[in-house]
């Protein structure tokens, strides 16, 4: 099937040379396979992967994140996005750009690895071959781009400001479980969440990636060595390139020198070097009103206990799962006005649990 568009696709040059980086283990299974290898999007590391950030979706949506009612449509949406997303498979590709190689991109990726290359306009014929729905383009970082729509293709090539120095050019395949319900997270009181829940698992049979054959003396142009391969690595990665057909041989990295930090001394004064940013502790000062804080006390304080102890178990989840950040000062204070009016039913003899 032809590569499908989408919204917002943003390509590179045809000529643009792209870098997939794998360790060793990963490049032995290319090279002994030929499959291109895709992963489950709702797999990656980065929780917040394909789905949108929460004030934009509060803004697109035009909900109020302090109101109820509009909390539990946030939370369908967005749960019912996380669940889609199960449908998308990603194969990451580095746009290379000379000069730019560096040794952050080394140790996430393909530290006693390799890099392939290739060029964009290789990739998209690659795909072009296959039978599945196939997508291609640059991922685009933060929420400027976003054009006001509530859009899963383009949630799932944007990804957060601080993943910028990455560069990425996003293969995606899309394989949907046809008896998927869309459903899995919404709990047993019919209460919907921002994520499946793990009392609904999804269907048996959907995988956790997907591989696609490929001709890789087509697609590869060449085999970069990281700086950190051991000797028998090095060696290994020649032998695989020579018994393929390559027209070229492995080529070392270009940040391969005497002045090379080894791994270890890397992992430990990165900080010092990485041109990455480096995870920061951020306070967002949002603060409640009076009147809002009045309002909602008011609105949750006539709600029956099961329901108050639900929405304090939301809030908490809210506070607890700001990975790397302090939450919003606004989410603490709608906490504290839940565990006041909890507080006040314990002291007149209402067991809260």
């Amino acid at each position: 099937m032809p590569i499908k568009p989408y919204w917002s696709q943003v390509q590179p040059a045809t000529d643009s040379e792209l870098w997939r980086f794998m360790d060793l283990r990963k490049f032995r299974d290319l090279m002994a396979s030929e499959e291109l290898y895709f992963r489950r999007a709702d797999l990656f590391s980065d929780e917040s992967e394909g789905l949108p950030p929460e004030t934009y979706a509060l803004r697109v949506l035009g909900l109020n994140p302090y109101d109820l009612n509009d909390r539990f449509t946030l939370h369908n949406h967005l749960g019912f996005t996380a669940q889609a997303r199960e449908a998308f498979y990603v194969s990451c590709w580095y746009l290379y750009k000379e000069g730019l190689e560096t040794l952050d991109m080394w140790e996430a990726y393909g530290q006693d690895g390799v890099a392939i290359c290739t060029r964009y306009e290789l990739l998209h014929d690659a795909l072009n071959g296959f039978q599945d729905d196939a997508h291609l383009g640059r991922v685009q970082y933060g929420s400027d781009h976003l054009t006001d729509r509530f859009n899963g293709m383009e949630f799932i090539f944007t990804k957060q400001l601080k993943y910028a120095s990455e560069c990425e050019v996003r293969a995606l395949i899309t394989s949907y479980d046809p008896l998927e319900s869309g459903n899995r997270h919404f709990d047993l009181d019919n209460h919907p969440h921002p994520r499946p829940l793990t009392m609904n698992p999804r269907n048996p049979w959907v995988p956790d990636s997907k591989r696609r054959r490929i001709d890789l003396r087509s697609l590869v142009t060449d085999v970069v060595i990281s700086p950190w391969a051991e000797a028998d690595a090095v060696e290994e990665i020649g032998l695989w390139v020579r018994s393929k057909g390559f027209a070229f041989s492995a080529k070392g990295s270009e940040l391969t020198n005497p002045a090379t930090p080894s791994l270890a001394e890397w992992k430990k004064h990165k900080q010092f070097f990485s041109k990455l940013p480096q995870d920061s502790v951020v306070v967002e000062m949002t603060e409640a009103t009076r009147s809002e804080l009045d309002q909602f006390s008011k609105k949750i304080s006539t709600l029956p206990l099961e329901r108050l102890r639900w929405i304090y178990n939301q809030r908490w989840d809210i506070l607890r799962l700001c990975a790397g950040d302090i939450p919003r000062l606004s989410d603490a204070q709608y906490l504290e006005a839940i565990l006041r009016i909890l507080d006040d039913r314990k002291k007149r003899g209402t067991s809260v649990g």
